[in-house]
Formats: structure tokens, sequence, C-alpha cells
């Protein structure tokens, strides 16, 4: 396995997509990355670094995988913005210790992506593991659906209707 992190999104990855047709990779530094995402789930796998914007189109992959030095506020919105509607972004963080040294607790990763986000999956050590240094969180959060462009616009103005067509 090229990377812990990855080992940690693989099985929450497989519980939620059989197939991949387009996903983005964001700033893991071990190039095998790539290539173990493309033999689990064989798909178009592109890989960016974590620098922003994101230099893609809106609405381009149904999945990204964000590694935790790349996870941002900033960097949530660009996943945002390139995930297609019911796209999913997967992360794996480390657990924030009992002494608040380092990490995220469940809900600083909701503060996080809670604009944009809806969360399908949280993995967690079992309770008895809380605080103890190494374990992880990892997420699936599915783009919101509040986010699709699911309006129309009427003298300048976007009207949303959470029905696609017209509203009335």
């Amino acid at each position: 396995m090229p990377d812990k992190e990855l080992e940690a999104i693989l099985p929450v990855l497989a519980e939620r997509f059989a197939r991949v047709r387009s996903a983005l990779v964001v700033g893991f530094a071990n190039p095998a990355v790539i290539q173990t995402l493309n033999e689990f789930r064989p798909g178009i796998w592109m890989d960016e670094t974590h620098e922003l914007p994101l230099p893609f189109e809106n609405d381009q992959f149904e999945v990204v995988v964000v590694a935790a030095g790349a996870l941002s506020r900033e960097m949530v919105r660009e996943v945002n913005r390139v995930l297609r509607p019911q796209g999913c972004m997967f992360f794996s963080v480390q657990e924030k210790r009992s002494n608040g040294d380092g990490g995220y607790s469940s809900p600083e990763v909701y503060k996080l992506i809670r604009e944009g986000f809806d969360i399908v999956t949280v993995k967690r050590p079992k309770w008895w593991y809380f605080g103890l240094k190494g374990h992880t969180l990892t997420v699936c959060a599915a783009k919101k659906a509040w986010r699709e462009r699911r309006g129309i616009f009427e003298n300048g103005v976007y009207l949303f209707t959470p029905f696609r067509g017209k509203t009335g």
C-alpha cells in the first residue's frame, strides 16, 4: 500500500462507488497513489497538487480524494465547484487527541465542509481508542443538492427551485 492515508479511504470509497468514471486526487506526494486508485476502481484518475484554484471546469469529476495536508476551507470550496452533482469528496484526517494536540474532531470536520457537503460516512476508531495517537477519521461527503443549478433565471435573478424545470 503506497500511503497509510489512502489505505483508510479505500474501504469507504468501495462502499459508495462500484465504478468511477472521472476522479481527481489532490495533494498526495506519492505518485503510486494514482496507480493504486486506478487498480482499485478503474477510470480516469487525474492528479493535482494542492494549488488553488484548481485548474478544471465546473462539474468535471464524480469523485475527489483530498490528502489531509491539502484540506482547507478554500480547498473544500474548490472541490465543491469541480464535483458533479451527486459527486463525493473523500479524505482522511488524524483524530484530535484528548489533549487537543493537532488533528480534527468530528465537529471540526463538520464545520469545515458544512457549506457545500452532506456527510455520508464517517469512519472512526472504536470509542475506547478515542484520543489515542495515530487514529483517523475517514470521511465521505456528498455535494449538497441545493448547490446544484436547479432553478431558472428570470429578469436577471436566479430563482431557486428544488425541482428541475419551471417554478410555479
